[in-house]
């Protein structure tokens, strides 16, 4: 079956790509989406996604893991490793709730996680949660440059400073989204819930293991400096940005 799109009345509006093989359930965020003025694209397969990915200009993918020909997971994978997607944000919604598939699909590069036991409100609401984080980054615009790092919000895009070419770090959205927030306010102690409303957003259902496994997976990337993580945990608290005297 071939994709179908709907347009909503506002000119700004949003295009939320919904990847499911489930008629209900793209019925279902199509309808709820449309109320709030976005555009919606549906796909029923990897295949048909990726191939939406290429062709339209999207904003957000909610994606199924569950699918023929393509899994989701794969699908997340191959947005994440072309740069001039990774910065799109991507929302598993999925009948599968046990722990490991969430931090399998966390690691795949999603930025948020939800069963589709989930009202729809909820839903709904994290998308726009989802889509308020790509705005804030993009409206502050600052280049910050701290230790030996050049983190830019504009491009999403980290690099190594100092080196003859500067060698450049990749970041799925939320795993930036953190560097970028925990760089910009070197030094300061944030707790992993006050971390959840700035990165994830107030209504997310996130939980503490969600930060922890980002600011893990954001250390590894980056290697250490000095010998020491670029994010320290703070026992009994969270989470600072390291400083060097």
């Amino acid at each position: 079956m071939p994709m179908t799109s709907s347009t909503a009345t506002a000119q700004d509006s949003c295009t939320i790509l919904i990847v499911d093989d489930e008629d209900d359930i793209l019925d279902l965020l199509r309808y709820n989406l449309e109320k709030e003025e976005m555009r919606v694209i549906a796909a029923k397969d990897g295949a048909e996604a990726l191939s939406a990915i290429e062709t339209e200009s999207i904003d957000l993918v909610v994606l199924d893991i569950m699918m023929p020909h393509i899994d989701g997971m794969e699908v997340c994978r191959r947005i994440r490793s072309d740069s001039k997607f990774k910065s799109i944000p991507i929302l598993f919604l999925t009948a599968r709730s046990e722990e490991e598939d969430h931090i399998r699909g966390l690691d795949a590069g999603a930025d948020s996680y939800l069963p589709k036991s989930f009202g729809i409100g909820v839903i709904v609401s994290q998308i726009k949660a989802l889509l308020r984080g790509t705005k804030r980054i993009h409206d502050n615009g600052l280049t910050v440059t701290v230790l030996d790092l050049v983190i830019d919000p504009e491009r999403f895009r980290v690099f190594r400073n100092g080196q003859k070419e500067r060698a450049e770090l990749r970041f799925a959205r939320k795993e930036f989204k953190l560097l970028y927030f925990l760089a910009s306010t070197s030094g300061r102690v944030f707790k992993r819930k006050t971390l959840i409303r700035k990165i994830w957003g107030k209504n997310s259902k996130v939980g503490k293991r969600t930060v922890d496994v980002h600011v893990s997976r954001v250390n590894k990337k980056l290697g250490k400096y000095q010998g020491n993580d670029y994010i320290v945990s703070v026992s009994g608290v969270g989470y600072r940005f390291l400083e060097v005297e």
